[in-house]
């Protein structure tokens, strides 16, 4: 497996991806009230750009050897507040119960305290796992059915308690890997 260098740059390709996915936030939100809470093309359009740009800004990252230590939590802050604005938002209009707002914000928090012990130890920021990178994705699909196509009830069900596997297994799989980290010593990027 080939070593990914890691860079102190800030202006790269991927963190301007990243920051524009945070700035994009209200106008998904603005758009949706201003259709009546029903789905549009610019709708679609606004959160397609955040899926391609979530999916583009580690792939350009690592195409132009542009990772950097600020896209190491520019990226995952991109993606988190993402998922919790965006899930706030459908839960502030009742599309989801508490208990799944909940437990978003809860994994959250905890990856964050997480990852500010790691840089405080280690000095220097742990890249996502692929479970947490599945668990978006999973959250992803979850959020675009309940906002699009909300009578696929059965899909929709399916899609919440796989998000809520996916939330729990990358939890656990950071908090693993953080504990290893910190009490292992193992080397990480």
């Amino acid at each position: 497996m080939q070593s990914i260098k890691v860079t102190d740059a800030v202006l790269t390709a991927g963190n301007v991806l990243s920051f524009s996915r945070i700035l994009i936030l209200p106008f998904i939100i603005w758009e949706h009230q201003q259709a009546g809470g029903q789905p549009t093309t610019l709708l679609a359009i606004l959160v397609g750009y955040i899926i391609l740009s979530d999916f583009l800004d580690g792939w350009l990252s690592r195409m132009l050897n542009q990772v950097s230590e600020t896209g190491k939590w520019l990226d995952p802050l991109a993606d988190k507040l993402c998922a919790v604005v965006l899930f706030v938002y459908v839960w502030w209009i009742g599309l989801i119960p508490t208990w799944f707002m909940g437990l978003i914000i809860l994994r959250d928090v905890a990856i964050l305290v997480g990852s500010l012990i790691v840089r405080q130890k280690r000095g220097k920021l742990a890249m996502s796992v692929m479970t947490g990178k599945i668990a978006v994705n999973f959250l992803a699909l979850y959020w675009i059915f309940i906002v699009f196509l909300p009578t696929y009830t059965t899909t929709i069900l399916i899609l919440k308690y796989s998000s809520v596997v996916m939330l729990l297994l990358s939890g656990m799989v950071y908090a693993i890997r953080g504990y290893k980290i910190l009490n292992k010593g193992i080397e990480f990027n």
